[in-house]
């Protein structure tokens, strides 16, 4: 190890992108998936690589079952078993469309999968054959973690926790960045919660302890630019400290790797930035490695294809644990933290359009639409496949329409809502609402719509209205009956 650092020496090299790394549960053996098909375990003791296993498709993620016995999921849908021992593959079971992410949890004894056929499996594998029990969801899975008997699913711009002794619904929902789309989610595990990272350079936190200590904030990765604008870079992977409680690393499209202290709010290392997109970061068992895979993610158009590197970092000397929860707290502008109010300040956030899928939202037309139906044509001789998007305006209705390559950026709203008491109707038609902080909010109409319009009007009910918010507009959209007058 030169210093803290080394690379890893594999003599073929890797062949395609990175799509994940993961440390082993008891030792410092390294599993690498990748997109040219292989899986690679690397002992980085003994900087030697101990299996290559090829296979039919490329491998979108994998996971450890124990230091022996490991799991992929591939873009033919199948789910694949590996005995890193003996070098053997078997086919666990397959998903109906490409499978994208994979976890195992030790307390259920249970793989988990999803895929793009929009479900979540979870497997009996001590079975002879092992067997499903499946939960259809409405989405594609962004990303997803197990830890203890809980999952941690990033669905969109929402995040659902599943206890996997109960499966029948997620006992948490959350929308972790006031709307923004999720590219990568990670557990606690030393507390209940979790970290998620966005699109658009946002980490969300949310950490329930037994205390009432609870931790939740919402912090940019970046500073500001000299223009006051805010760089805009993927969030593709978050890993927790095994060694430091409070303590998570975070990974972007653009190469860096930044350690955070979450009680705190302190950002307490940046690393080198990187040769490319840091695909996937992983702590070894104890937290004294970090592993960092720096690889094209096939998230721009104009990525640069060079060869992808795995970096092992000895954590330990970067002396992380000296900082505390209670120790004094940066200026925000310094440690680019942003207060939740300041979080939505940019109107939109760039997506790639293959990614935008039903449901979600999408600026067409200089408006902000919901996806009501996507499709993706064949990618030609000489071109991109194309997406044709139809949307309904938020706030109008009006269907409206757009075709964009798949691998362009198209304009994502941020969309908000809040809740507002009602306390008062005015003779021209606007509202009085009282605001979480006492004050009132008075410059919105009575929505247009008849069902609500009739509702609001109902002096004998007081009532709680949901205001949407998007693109510099506000309109009421619901509304909650909590008791009479």
């Amino acid at each position: 190890m030169k210093g803290n650092w080394l690379e890893l020496e594999l003599e073929k090299g890797i062949g395609d992108a990175i799509s994940r790394t993961r440390f082993a549960p008891h030792s410092n053996n390294l599993l690498i998936s990748s997109w040219d098909s292989s899986l690679r375990l690397y002992d980085v003791d003994a900087s030697l690589l101990r299996l290559e296993a090829p296979s039919q498709a490329p491998l979108l993620d994998c996971c450890f079952q124990d230091d022996a016995v490991a799991f992929t999921a591939a873009s033919d849908g199948r789910i694949r078993r590996y005995d890193l021992h003996l070098g053997l593959i078997d086919t666990v079971g397959s998903h109906d469309d490409i499978a994208t992410c994979i976890g195992y949890s030790n307390e259920t004894c249970q793989l988990i999968t999803s895929g793009f056929d929009k479900k979540l499996l979870l497997w009996d594998i001590h079975m002879k054959k092992a067997s499903s029990c499946l939960r259809n969801l409405d989405a594609e899975v962004d990303s997803m973690c197990v830890c203890g008997f809980n999952l941690t699913v990033a669905i969109g711009a929402s995040v659902h926790v599943y206890d996997l002794r109960n499966f029948d619904k997620p006992v948490q929902l959350k929308e972790a960045c006031n709307g923004t789309q999720l590219r990568c989610v990670s557990s606690v595990p030393y507390a209940e919660g979790f970290a998620v990272g966005s699109v658009d350079g946002r980490v969300a936190l949310r950490i329930s302890f037994s205390s009432s200590n609870d931790i939740g904030y919402v912090f940019r990765c970046h500073p500001k630019s000299k223009d006051g604008r805010h760089y805009l870079v993927s969030v593709n992977d978050i890993a927790f400290s095994p060694l430091v409680s409070g303590a998570f690393v975070t990974g972007d499209n653009e190469g860096y790797v930044t350690i955070w202290d979450a009680g705190s709010r302190k950002r307490l290392v940046e690393l080198p930035k990187y040769p490319n997109s840091v695909a996937s970061l992983s702590y070894n068992h104890v937290g004294q490695f970090l592993a960092v895979a720096s690889s094209y993610t096939y998230q721009e158009a104009n990525e640069i294809e060079e060869p992808p590197r795995v970096f092992i970092h000895k954590v330990d000397s970067f002396d992380i644990g000296s900082t505390s929860a209670g120790s004094i707290t940066m200026s925000d502008e310094e440690h680019h933290f942003e207060s939740k109010a300041d979080a939505g300040a940019s109107k939109t956030f760039p997506q790639q359009a293959g990614t935008i899928r039903k449901n979600g939202y999408i600026v067409i037309k200089n408006r902000p639409c919901k996806v009501v139906e996507v499709s993706t044509s064949k990618t030609g001789k000489h071109g991109h496949a194309k997406c044709h998007f139809v949307g309904i305006d938020i706030f109008t209705g009006k269907k409206l329409e757009d075709i964009v390559p798949s691998s362009h950026n198209c304009d994502v709203p941020h969309v908000n809502r809040t809740d507002y008491q009602l306390i008062d109707i005015s003779e021209d038609g606007f509202v009085s609402l009282l605001t979480e902080t006492g004050g009132t909010k008075d410059d919105l109409r009575l929505p247009t719509d008849e069902n609500l319009l009739s509702q609001v009007t109902d002096q004998g009910k007081d009532l709680v209205v949901t205001v949407m918010s998007s693109m510099g507009e506000e309109q009421i959209c619901a509304l909650k009956d909590i008791g009479p007058k």
